[in-house]
């Protein structure tokens, strides 16, 4: 099938994750995807542990590769006056810009908003900083963990009430912050179809983790009461993790029809479990402890694969915990055609994730390229938008703007 997106063009000056990842999802769907980094060292994730091979190197950091497929690569110095108006006549050609400066940067560089806009009526900024463009926190530093502080994730979610809050791992809300990027971005491409012209999106990583999950602020708007963190004791049968013959699985009482205790019961051929003590998510709760001894013991004799296929042929839920290599190895993902394979010329060939849906059956990701290498398509770029010849390039490099 035809890329989804192979009409639209994006510039992206990003030096964080939700920046990367928003401009990921969109080349992997097709966009016309151009990085631009600072010369000689490139944008700071390429700098990131964990690196293929153990030693630092700019084309080899995990992070960079992850955040980066399908785009091509070009070295600017957006500081420079040579710079700007290179970016500037780049701008011009595109129908996103996706930047991640603290707020007031593009205008001290001489390309805000209203400079894009002049350059392309049509163009559609997306602004992604971590409290937003204006507020009395607009100007604060901030990173993933930060925003997950703020946005009350740490204060509600992870950890346990009687322990100092705990972050969650993988930049989860710079990551969803990308994902809101996306969101916005299609809105406004659509607003443009109507109205010809583009806008300037404001995009906060703190809103996107008061939003994530959705029943954090809920709960206290709506009834005046704080939703805090578990007590940290293991709630078994509810949604947490015992041992097999050969791994870990997660257990719920989720698809039993309302009788959880009776069906695990008969399975398990543990009668102690229909004592009335067990009979509530609350209750079970409160006698964890005796319900784990119940449990465990007969987990214990299952493997993994089938625990799982003979749970959920009686309506039950349960869910394997695979490492990485699991994942990878999943024969229903590799049915499923999720995973594509890279070859990087630094890193190898790499095996990535795919979207996650199917446009009538078919994978929709047009996956043709791994991440660049720094400046990789600067003469490609820059002689085909902008039409200059090997010896302008070599005058900008001997300059240092690119």
């Amino acid at each position: 099938m035809e890329a989804i997106l192979s009409d639209i063009s994006v510039l992206e000056l990003t030096h964080a994750p939700s920046g990367a990842f928003c401009a990921k999802l969109l080349a992997d769907q097709g966009a016309d995807t151009i990085k631009v980094e600072p010369p000689s060292a490139g944008d700071q994730m390429r700098h990131e542990p964990p690196f293929i091979g153990g030693e630092p190197h700019p084309d080899r950091s995990t992070t960079f590769l992850a955040l980066n497929t399908n785009k091509r690569g070009v070295t600017l110095d957006v500081t420079q006056a040579a710079g700007r108006d290179m970016f500037l006549q780049l701008a011009a050609k595109a129908d996103v810009v996706i930047e991640s400066f603290p707020p007031g940067r593009m205008a001290e560089l001489k390309l805000d908003y209203e400079k894009l806009k002049a350059a392309n009526p049509k163009t559609i900024l997306l602004s992604i900083t971590y409290f937003g463009q204006q507020g009395p926190y607009a100007n604060y530093h901030g990173d993933d963990l930060i925003a997950q502080a703020t946005g009350g994730f740490l204060y509600a979610v992870t950890g346990s009430t009687h322990k100092p809050p705990m972050g969650t791992a993988l930049q989860q809300m710079e990551l969803t912050a990308g994902r809101n990027g996306v969101i916005a971005l299609m809105a406004a491409l659509l607003q443009r179809e109507q109205t010809g012209v583009g806008c300037h999106i404001d995009l906060s990583v703190q809103e996107a983790a008061v939003a994530t999950p959705s029943g954090l602020v809920h709960p206290y708007s709506f009834t005046g009461k704080n939703p805090r963190r578990g007590s940290g004791d293991t709630n078994v049968m509810d949604g947490m993790h015992l041992p097999t013959r050969d791994g870990e699985v997660t257990l719920t009482t989720a698809g039993t029809g309302g009788r959880p205790m009776e069906v695990w019961s008969e399975f398990l051929g543990e009668p102690r479990l229909l004592d009335p003590k067990f009979a509530t998510r609350v209750s079970r709760q409160e006698n964890w402890e005796e319900l784990r001894d119940l449990v465990a013991p007969k987990l214990k004799e299952w493997n993994n694969l089938d625990l799982m296929r003979e749970t959920m042929a009686r309506g039950l839920v349960i869910g394997l915990v695979q490492s990485p290599r699991q994942v990878l190895d999943s024969p229903h993902l590799a049915e499923r055609g999720y995973f594509v394979e890279l070859e990087h010329a630094d890193a190898g060939t790499l095996k990535y994730p795919g979207p996650g849906f199917y446009f009538d059956g078919a994978n929709p990701m047009q996956t043709v390229r791994a991440a660049p290498r720094l400046g990789e398509h600067n003469a490609e770029v820059y002689s085909a938008r902008l039409g200059l010849s090997n010896d302008d390039l070599g005058r900008l490099r001997a300059a240092h703007v690119i």
